[in-house]
């Protein structure tokens, strides 16, 4: 039976290491014969929650991913429908592939927010088009919008059945999914790839992940994590008109027992790709070397810890001979979960934030259709795919222990994310800039500002948008962002 007020969610926000999953565990072993359905961002997560509820004597809690059963969403929903009391421990990604209406009755607790935007770019050849879509669909000639064509429902799904399990067919299938179920918004467009010399076809899948469903349905949602309120998933919560109340699973506040040194890598909020690319003479190489800026910024910051180990976070574009520093570790992009580094007291994160222009351009219209304003959702995307990284790697060190026995030492890229690491650490930390240095000016900024001067000229003398993209061979869109810019 739901409860009174089915419009409310449940939110446990605290720091890593402070106890939100040991307060679930805590309950379960006062109230036991509840119906819990726990979701947490890996597989790694699903044992290691087991093992502890397990632990204090409750055997009724069960792991349900790909390496358990071989149909995880049909076994997942199969238990969802027996009246006993249990603990389904699952991923995220296998809980968003529910079909909602089998949680009625269940208590949901989600550990870490999901990311809910659900955005595809890829590529496909011309062999692949005609074979496999070109038949099936049509194509709006302004805005690319593709749909199933009147009559080809039918053929369509048969050819959707063929290839669903064909790992090489991955993006004609989504693309194929996502015309027949309707939801999504799917963009086809053929262009010329100057890297490769060839015409191919560009497949935009414009989705993203509805939790509504999973809030309504459920006798209560409980969302774990360390910042909650800052995601994507948080603000459309709020235009679905949820209101948002403290989860019995929010542990008591703790104090780190030292302040952390937060060591900034470059002056101001900005950096990308191209500045750690950019060399000495302002040219951008095209791929990583020795000569471009980002490699003194991590071989100086990891001579600086003589030799004790560091945990690093970089882009795989990163090619920094990090065999050459075998106390550097390298970790991945999502950090959340990974608790094995306990005694290492330093972390590096070294990465930018920065959409390209395809994924800004899906990620307006995501934006669109959720009803969230640009600057709100952009900023909300920019929190969980830079701003959260950043914190969860730099939680991973012995700071999360609470007991750790000196300071921990944080490099991260910017000031401005040297404050946001300080906040979200809470209490003391010092931001020093002993390794601080101003970004490089690259020959790309020039041209850019050359660009911009050019076209307000072009506006003055009368000549509009559209025209002066004509005369200088770009996009429409690309003259309107040039005149709002100053240089």
């Amino acid at each position: 039976m739901k409860p009174s007020n089915p419009k409310v969610i449940y939110v446990a926000e605290a720091t890593p290491g402070t106890g939100k999953t040991e307060q679930f565990i805590k309950e379960l072993d006062v109230a036991p014969y509840k119906r819990y359905v726990y979701a947490v961002p890996t597989k790694v997560l699903t044992k290691d929650v087991v093992k502890r509820i397990h632990a204090i004597g409750i055997a009724h809690a069960y792991v349900i991913n790909s390496d358990t059963h071989k149909n995880v969403t049909d076994t997942v929903e199969c238990s969802l429908l027996e009246d006993d009391p249990k603990v389904l421990i699952i991923t995220h990604k296998t809980l968003l592939d529910l079909d909602p209406c089998y949680l009625q009755d269940w208590i949901v607790v989600i550990d870490e927010v999901p990311s809910v935007a659900n955005n595809l770019t890829r590529d496909i050849g011309n062999h692949a088009y005609t074979n496999f879509l070109e038949k099936f669909i049509e194509i709006d000639g302004v805005s690319t919008r593709a749909s199933i064509k009147q009559g080809m429902t039918k053929e369509a799904r048969a050819t959707y059945s063929d290839i669903v399990d064909d790992r090489g067919m991955s993006t004609i299938c989504t693309c194929l999914g996502a015309l027949l179920r309707g939801k999504a918004d799917v963009f086809i467009k053929e262009y010329f790839n100057k890297k490769d010399g060839k015409w191919k076809w560009q497949v935009r899948v414009i989705d993203y992940f509805d939790l509504d469903g999973i809030y309504h349905s459920a006798l209560e949602t409980h969302v774990l994590g360390a910042n909650v309120t800052g995601t994507l998933a948080y603000e459309h919560a709020l235009t679905k008109g949820y209101t948002i109340e403290a989860s019995k699973f929010t542990p008591e506040y703790r104090g780190y027992k030292f302040p952390s040194y937060i060591y900034p890598m470059i002056q101001g909020g900005k950096v990308s790709k191209t500045m750690l690319l950019t060399l000495p003479d302002g040219s951008v190489a095209e791929e990583w070397n020795e000569q471009v800026f980002g490699h003194a910024l991590l071989r100086d910051a990891i001579e600086f810890v003589q030799g004790e180990p560091i945990l690093v976070q970089v882009h795989e574009w990163c090619k920094f001979p990090f065999e050459d520093y075998p106390n550097a570790i390298r970790i991945p992009f999502d950090a959340r979960g990974l608790n094995g580094y306990l005694d290492v007291h330093h972390t590096l994160s070294l990465i930018h934030g920065n959409p390209n222009p395809v994924e800004d351009q899906n990620n307006s219209e995501m934006l669109c259709k959720m009803n969230i304003s640009a600057s709100v959702g952009k900023q909300a995307l920019r929190n969980e795919r830079y701003r959260e990284l950043i914190f969860q790697a730099a939680t991973r060190s012995s700071i999360r222990t609470f007991n750790n026995d000196r300071p921990t030492i944080h490099f991260v890229p910017t000031e401005e994310s040297g404050r946001h690491l300080a906040f979200d650490l809470t209490g003391c930390h010092h931001i020093l800039k002993d390794f601080t240095r101003s970004s490089p000016s690259t020959n790309a900024r020039s041209k850019t500002k050359s660009n911009i001067l050019a076209a307000r000229d072009l506006s003055s003398k009368g000549l509009s948008a559209r025209k002066i993209a004509q005369v200088m061979g770009v996009s429409n869109r690309t003259v309107s962002l040039w005149l709002k810019q100053t240089v």
